[in-house]
């Protein structure tokens, strides 16, 4: 069937839209790539918008001959894989419980959850109990306390719930328990809101500098984007290069200004967490579509 005139001018005007809005949100990005590898000297003159004028290594040179880089990423992937996974299971794991309808007290821990939601002690509070358990200026103090994620125990319930209950009622009749039933039935049919929340997961701790900022003190436990956050700070960065010229070539340093060394460490910052979406999106539309929350 041959589609009307109309049809035809809707979908040349969407896909303009479409395009116009990916290149808004693409261009920032690309942009702020060719300016960490032109040189930062010719970057003053500006017109870099598309590739670099003088292409250089030497802005990336410089914030990776600073100790304060490696230790920041060191931080930010061990909190970030030991944070999700840990999160994950155990979120899935009392999600689980939730789910069914049989459990005792079900009602009073999803109306604490809900309330737990909208209301908090605020940050004093929170700063004092992990003063308490001893937990600040520790690798810790970015781990535990994110440890169950409200919404996310939501989501996941809502999946488990849609899950055929014939499956687990054949696996015990079988012989297999909880645990069994968990692992090898609902975790492998629940892999696209597994994989969605553990991206959720992992992007907030890797985006998070509130942490670093307000609980950590010793500069070696300082997450990347924390120190980002001190490197856009123009006397930071500034110091940065000044600190590279013991290890640095001097050509290095020449051609290396504050503001191309914020856009190289905005581009190493950014890359890594970027790298990981493309191998989970098959799973994240289908595990955002199953998290309406009914029940």
């Amino acid at each position: 069937m041959r589609r009307h005139w109309g049809e035809k001018v809707f979908s040349v005007f969407n896909y303009t839209i479409l395009c116009l809005l990916s290149f808004s949100i693409l261009f920032p990005f690309w942009r702020i790539l060719m300016l960490s590898m032109n040189d930062g000297i010719d970057s003053l003159r500006g017109g870099i918008y598309f590739w670099p004028r003088e292409a250089t290594w030497s802005n990336y040179i410089v914030i990776f001959a600073r100790s304060e880089i490696i230790d920041a990423y060191k931080v930010t992937i061990l909190r970030t894989v030991i944070g999700t996974v840990l999160s994950v299971f155990l979120t899935a794991i009392m999600a689980y419980g939730l789910s069914k309808r049989h459990l005792k007290g079900r009602k009073f821990v999803n109306a604490m959850i809900l309330f737990t939601m909208f209301f908090n002690g605020g940050l004093i509070p929170v700063y004092l109990l992990l003063k308490d358990l001893h937990l600040l200026n520790t690798l810790w103090v970015y781990i535990i306390p994110a440890l169950y994620q409200l919404w996310y125990i939501i989501l996941f319930r809502t999946f488990f719930q849609q899950l055929p209950a014939s499956l687990e009622e054949s696996a015990k009749m079988d012989g297999a328990n909880d645990l069994i039933v968990f692992f090898k039935i609902v975790v492998p049919l629940s892999l696209p809101i597994v994989a969605t929340i553990s991206l959720f997961t992992a992007v907030g701790h890797w985006n998070d500098w509130f942490s670093g900022t307000v609980f950590v003190q010793d500069p070696k436990l300082i997450p990347l984007q924390t120190l980002l956050m001190k490197i856009i700070r123009e006397n930071d960065s500034a110091q940065m290069i000044a600190g590279s010229l013991s290890t640095v070539s001097q050509q290095s340093v020449k051609s290396v200004t504050s503001y191309s060394v914020k856009m190289a460490t905005l581009v190493v910052t950014i890359l890594p967490i970027v790298c990981l979406y493309p191998f989970l999106q098959r799973y994240f539309v289908k595990g955002v579509l199953v998290g309406s929350i009914k029940g």
